[in-house]
């Protein structure tokens, strides 16, 4: 393919990417609103538009290293956004029911509140309550679904960054072992922030879809796509296990 023409589309990737990251920082200091389906959806232009841009630009390199460099130093970046945007989905987002001000305001009588209204351990209640709520007309779909499939989705990522940038993370139970702690380390957090619910079902969901994720990974027909669309960075780890 035409350097020329690879350059000009990567440019308008990266255009594209810088817009949607500018609406995100916009949103965050509350200059303008999203809905959450917005700012996932706004989160995930940013890394398609930026990854393709950093796939072009690589492939106007000649040499496999320089490649591989761009495409690392592409899922880094990711990385850390996806950290961010964890994050803020998790602690921080206000439409999510997230305010780690609460904080500030603790007092015996409002920890036993939370405790009382958003902390479970029964494994599998939260889910049960919700699809039952669906079932009797309480709980909308989008709501059910965002609270279930949005939890077993979140940590996915987590999973797919660990085997694919970390060496130590090159086993599928040291994978699981740091997904857990994370989660766990989330669900802790909101706790002691009185911020969002902190359940035991949140932990089931996302340790499930996030070793979901890593299993389909480690298919070898998925295993060889990836690894193409990395310039063989996955191959490379993958060859180590």
């Amino acid at each position: 393919m035409n350097r020329r023409y690879l350059s000009g589309l990567s440019s308008v990737l990266y255009f594209v990417c810088f817009c949607a990251l500018a609406t995100l920082v916009a949103g965050a200091f509350d200059l303008i609103t999203f809905a959450h389906g917005e700012k996932v959806f706004t989160g995930i232009l940013a890394v398609a538009s930026g990854y393709f841009a950093a796939l072009l630009t690589a492939l106007k390199n000649d040499t496999q290293s320089s490649r591989i460099k761009i495409i690392k130093r592409c899922l880094i970046f990711t990385f850390v956004f996806y950290l961010i945007m964890l994050i803020d989905f998790t602690l921080i987002d206000e439409g999510m029911g997230r305010n780690i001000f609460n904080v500030f305001s603790w007092n015996r009588a409002a920890f036993r509140d939370y405790l009382d209204t958003s902390t479970n351990i029964v494994p599998f209640y939260t889910v049960k309550l919700f699809i039952n709520g669906y079932k009797n007309g309480i709980v909308a779909f989008l709501v059910m679904h965002e609270n279930i499939f949005g939890n077993f989705v979140a940590f996915m990522p987590l999973s797919f960054f660990l085997a694919c940038l970390f060496k130590p993370f090159n086993k599928w139970y040291r994978v699981l072992i740091a997904v857990t702690i994370s989660v766990i380390a989330v669900e802790l957090l909101q706790l002691l922030l009185q911020t969002g619910a902190s359940d035991i079902d949140d932990v089931i969901l996302n340790v499930t879809g996030a070793m979901c994720f890593y299993a389909v990974l480690r298919i070898k027909k998925v295993s060889r796509i990836i690894s193409k669309f990395t310039f063989g960075v996955w191959k490379i780890v993958e060859n180590k296990d």
